[in-house]
């Protein structure tokens, strides 16, 4: 039976309204967050709340939008409003009453069109919801268009497949070529159990290999092409990603749209331990969508974000693309035949996932659960350590901590961040020479992280070793941090 189309639109307000709950932000308090008017304490309220609310998440990125061209004076054009009119569908009898459809667009441009002075967030609120329900409308709708998505090179999407000894085909994964040198990356799950990779590009040649770089707590792995001038995408900045983005998981590079699904930044996770200013260690994705999918995130701009690395349904985790460089300059590639009595497991990286959001609402408890959850699946979660170790510094555990990290570093005695967590819990249990020997190493593993830096000035300072600790400053100073030693 079909359904009008007005039909159609009250159902798709009904949806959006059942996302919405009594917590959710009002519009004034969305606007003042996306304008920055909010002070500090409400700013860290609006934000735990944002992060794990689906519908204001949305009413933050279309208020951003519409704030954008308020400021801009942009106006909708004659050919859009047409555009958004053309969408009902057209009826034989003349209806004198105004439609619902009639209604919106009118709203719609009477909130683009407001002076500064008259601009007010309960307006753009509206505009939001009116503008929501007619790009999800869009969607319902084969015969019109999709939304905008990106344009991207796909010559710089790979296909993957993971081979047994005799060729047999266990799995295919989706690749991204990160550099022009021949630099790969994808997902580390579908690869587990292969004897080689058979790399294949978009104009046909095909390459193999039998050695990867990996990071079992991130999904990801890294190859080696044998070709060094290949086509890649560029990557995002990810000091420029903001909470409330709009960004695009690619699930099928070679379907313009389709193989696109639209997604948001509900968060930027440090290190464990470190200040909020540190480098995103992993980014948290929502959805509305509750179809599990994985592939590579690009921004509105088709530049690479990272990889996803857990299967939940609404909330995930991305692994920004940057660890993949940093995996093949510091780690050793090792052969894939490594993997094949691995423990790795997806449910292993769901339950760090929830770790992690369980640590940023201070449950120790619950992160605890999930992390011990995780790591029993997964032996080699070297991240699942490393927030545990967090855990236990924050219950003042330190010997337990301490544990966790050198756990790490059986398995990688090279991990920066387990470096780095041994040497401040060392300089908490007042062991500074010890502590001192720790970040060093920390240091020569990833010479611009500047919290380490920072910390091994602190470590130089407490035994008496201020030229060493005022040799770092130009370093820090060049890497923009402002803290000093003295």
């Amino acid at each position: 039976m079909n359904t009008s189309f007005e039909e159609k639109l009250k159902n798709m307000l009904q949806d959006i309204d059942s996302i919405k709950t009594p917590d959710c932000l009002d519009t004034n308090t969305i606007g003042f967050y996306a304008e920055n008017r909010l002070s500090q304490e409400d700013k860290q309220k609006a934000e735990g709340h944002l992060h794990s609310c689906l519908y204001c998440l949305k009413q933050l990125n279309d208020m951003q939008e519409l704030l954008y061209y308020e400021r801009h004076k942009v106006t909708l054009s004659p050919k859009l409003l047409d555009k958004l009119r053309g969408l009902r569908p057209k009826q034989k009898e003349k209806v004198q009453k105004e439609s619902l459809v009639q209604i919106i667009i009118r709203n719609i441009k009477n909130c683009l069109l407001f002076s500064t002075r008259q601009w007010r967030y309960s307006a753009v609120g509206l505009a939001s919801a009116c503008i929501a329900v007619l790009v999800s409308i869009l969607i319902m709708r084969p015969e019109t268009n999709l939304p905008h998505v990106p344009q991207i090179d796909t010559n710089s999407f790979v296909n993957i497949k993971a081979l047994s000894h005799d060729g047999k085909l266990l799995s295919e994964a989706q690749g991204v070529v990160v550099n022009a040198k021949g630099l790969v990356a994808s997902n580390l799950e579908p690869l587990v159990g292969a004897s080689y990779l058979q790399i294949t590009l978009r104009d046909g040649r095909t390459y193999q290999t039998k050695n990867i770089w990996k990071a079992e707590d991130k999904n990801l792995a890294v190859m080696k092409i044998d070709n060094d001038s290949l086509p890649s995408i560029p990557i995002a900045d990810i000091n420029q990603i903001n909470i409330g983005q709009n960004v695009f998981v690619v699930t099928d590079p070679s379907k313009a749209k389709k193989g696109f699904k639209e997604s948001l930044i509900s968060d930027l996770k440090p290190m464990p331990g470190k200040h909020k200013d540190s480098v995103t260690q992993y980014i948290q994705l929502a959805t509305i969508s509750t179809s599990i999918t994985k592939g590579a995130l690009v921004d509105g701009q088709g530049k690479l974000i990272g990889f996803l690395m857990t299967e939940e349904k609404n909330i995930n985790m991305v692994a920004p693309i940057a660890d993949a460089e940093r995996l093949a300059k510091q780690g050793k590639a090792i052969p894939l035949s490594e993997l094949k009595h691995s423990k790795f497991s997806v449910e292993a990286l769901n339950f760090y996932m929830k770790g992690i959001l369980a640590r940023d609402a201070q449950q120790w408890d619950k992160a605890m659960e999930f992390y011990k959850k995780a790591l029993k699946l997964n032996p080699n979660l070297e991240g699942a350590y490393i927030e545990l170790g967090y855990v236990y510094y924050r219950l003042h555990k330190y010997d337990l901590e301490a544990q966790e990290y050198e756990d790490v570093l059986k398995i990688n005695p090279k991990n920066p961040d387990a470096l780095y967590g041994l040497g401040t819990n060392l300089e908490t249990r007042g062991l500074f020479k010890e502590a001192i020997e720790k970040l060093e190493k920390a240091v020569a593993c990833d010479p611009d992280d500047a919290e380490t830096l920072y910390e091994l000035g602190l470590a130089y300072l407490s035994v008496g070793q201020k030229a060493k600790a005022m040799a770092l400053y130009p370093k820090l100073n060049a890497l923009g941090v402002c803290r000093t030693f003295v």
